[in-house]
C-alpha cells in the first residue's frame, strides 16, 4: 500500500470523484489548481483525495472518496493523516467542507477536525441540481478545521529518526545503514530539508521546517557490543514507516519495545560460544579432539564474559583476562592425558573466537570503503585494540608458563 501524488491526467479520476461531489463542473473548477493524491493497494486505486492550497498558510480538503468495495478499511483516514503530514510544513490549518450528514461529520471528527463555520444556502446556489446525501437534501455547507502544528511535527520526526539511528549504531549497524534509515524516516514524514553527520560514536542531525527554522540534535552513542537481531528489527520497522503503515507515535513505542527486547538466556549464549569455538577451531585446522577442548574452553570463557558485562568491567580487562583464561585452560588440557596428540595452537585458536570483534572489523572496512574514513578508522582502532588485549592475555600466560616450566614447552 502506498500513496502517490497525481500530477498529470487528473481527469481520469473524475468518475471516482463524482461519488463524493455530484457536479462535474464543480470538480473541474478546483481540480487544476489543486493537488491530487491516490492510495494504491495491489495496483488498484482505492482512495483519491484533492487538496487546494489557500492563502495565509491555509489549505482545504476539497474531495476525498474511497471505492465502494474498499470502504470500511481505514483507507480514507490513512489518506487524511498523510495529507496532513504532507502540508504540515507549509500550512497551519486544513479546512474541510461537507453537508450536514452525521456520518461524515463524525468521520472528520475522528480525524481531528473541529467545527469552524457554516456557509448558508451553499448547495442550492452552487449546484444546478439538488444534492442529496443519505436521503437528505443538502443546503448549508459546514466547514471544519484541523490545526496541523508543523513545528511540533518536525521535532517529533527528528526525535524519531535520531532514536532509530542511535539504536542501530549502538548495536553494530554500518554508518551508511544508519544514515539511510534516518533519511528514509524524515522523507516519509515530509521533512525534506535534513542533513545527517554520523560517526561511530555520535549522531548529528539537522532539519528545517520550511520556515527557515532549523532543529539540530546531537546524540552520543558509546561503542558497545553488537546485536544483529535488534538491527534487523529496526530495519523492518523503518520499511514499515516508509510504506506509511506506522505513525510517529506508534514508531516511538515500537523502538522502545525493540531496544528492550529480552536478550538470549545466559545458557544459550554460553552454549553458542562453545559451539562457535569448536567449529571455528576445526575449520582453522584443529583436530577433532582439539576442537572439542576448544568448545569446552569457549563455554567457560563466556561465563567470564557474561559476569564481566554484568559488573560493567572495561573492555580491556574483559579481553586480557579472557586471553589468560583461554591459555590457562588450554595448558591444563595439554597436560592432561587426552587421547590423540593435542597442540596448544589448535585449542587456543578456536577458543579465542568468541572474543574476536569480527563484525566490528568488517564494518570498519565497509565504512572506509564507503568513504566514511573517520568512523571506519575509529572502529578499526577499537577492533585492533581488542586483538592486542587478547594477545597480551595469551602471551603473558604462555610466557609465565614457559618461565615456570624451565622452557620445556615450545
Amino acid at each position: 500500500m502506498k500513496i502517490q501524488q497525481i500530477r498529470r491526467e487528473k481527469d481520469e479520476y473524475i468518475d471516482m470523484l463524482l461519488m463524493a461531489d455530484p457536479q462535474k463542473e464543480m470538480i473541474e473548477s478546483y481540480l487544476d489548481k489543486s493537488e491530487m493524491f491516490a492510495l494504491i493497494n495491489g495496483g488498484d486505486v482505492c482512495t483519491v483525495c484533492v487538496v487546494e492550497l489557500l492563502k495565509n498558510r491555509k489549505c482545504e480538503l476539497k474531495n476525498i472518496v474511497t471505492r465502494k468495495e474498499d470502504r470500511g478499511k481505514g483507507y480514507a483516514k490513512y489518506m487524511i493523516r498523510h495529507v496532513c503530514e504532507h502540508y504540515g510544513n507549509r500550512c497551519d490549518t486544513m479546512y474541510a467542507g461537507t453537508g450536514n450528514r452525521k456520518k461524515t461529520l463524525e468521520f472528520l471528527g475522528k480525524c481531528g477536525f473541529v467545527n469552524s463555520h457554516i456557509v448558508a444556502n451553499y448547495y442550492p446556489e452552487h449546484y444546478t441540481e439538488p444534492v442529496y446525501e443519505g436521503g437528505v437534501r443538502l443546503t448549508d455547507k459546514i466547514y471544519l478545521k484541523k490545526q496541523l502544528d508543523s513545528e511540533i511535527n518536525v521535532k517529533k520526526v527528528v526525535d524519531l529518526a535520531l532514536e532509530a539511528g542511535r539504536i542501530l549504531l549502538k548495536n553494530g549497524a554500518e554508518i551508511f545503514r544508519v544514515d539511510e534509515t534516518m533519511t528514509r524516516i524524515c522523507k516519509r514524514f515530509h521533512v525534506e530539508y535534513v542533513d545527517t553527520f554520523i560517526l561511530s560514536h555520535a549522531i548529528f542531525i539537522s532539519a528545517e521546517n520550511g520556515m527557515e527554522e532549523a532543529y539540530t540534535k546531537v546524540k552520543q552513542v558509546p561503542l558497545s557490543s553488537s546485536d544483529l537481531e535488534i538491527v534487523a528489527e529496526v530495519n523492518e520497522l523503518s520499511r514499515e514507516i516508509a510504506e506509511g503503515l506506522v505513525s510517529i507515535e506508534e514508531a516511538m513505542v515500537r523502538l522502545t519495545s525493540i531496544e528492550n527486547m529480552p536478550k538470549k538466556s545466559g545458557y544459550f549464549q554460553v552454549l553458542a560460544a562453545g559451539v562457535g569455538s569448536g567449529c571455528f577451531g576445526y575449520l582453522l585446522g584443529a583436530t577433532a579432539m582439539e576442537s572439542l577442548v576448544a568448545a569446552c574452553i569457549g563455554c567457560l570463557l563466556y561465563i567470564w564474559v557474561l559476569a564481566a558485562k554484568k559488573l560493567q568491567m572495561s573492555k580491556m580487562i574483559v579481553n586480557i583476562v579472557g586471553g589468560v583464561i583461554i591459555t590457562a585452560l588450554a595448558i591444563l588440557a595439554y597436560l592432561l592425558p587426552l587421547p590423540g596428540n593435542v597442540e596448544l595452537s589448535g585449542m587456543i585458536i578456536g577458543s579465542i573466537m568468541p572474543l574476536v570483534p569480527g563484525l566490528a572489523f568488517v564494518n570498519a572496512i565497509r565504512d572506509i570503503a564507503d568513504s566514511d574514513f573517520l568512523s571506519g578508522t575509529v572502529r578499526m582502532i577499537d577492533a585492533l585494540l581488542v586483538f592486542v588485549y587478547i594477545a597480551v592475555g595469551v602471551g603473558v600466560t604462555l610466557s609465565a608458563y614457559n618461565n615456570l616450566g624451565g622452557g620445556l614447552m615450545l
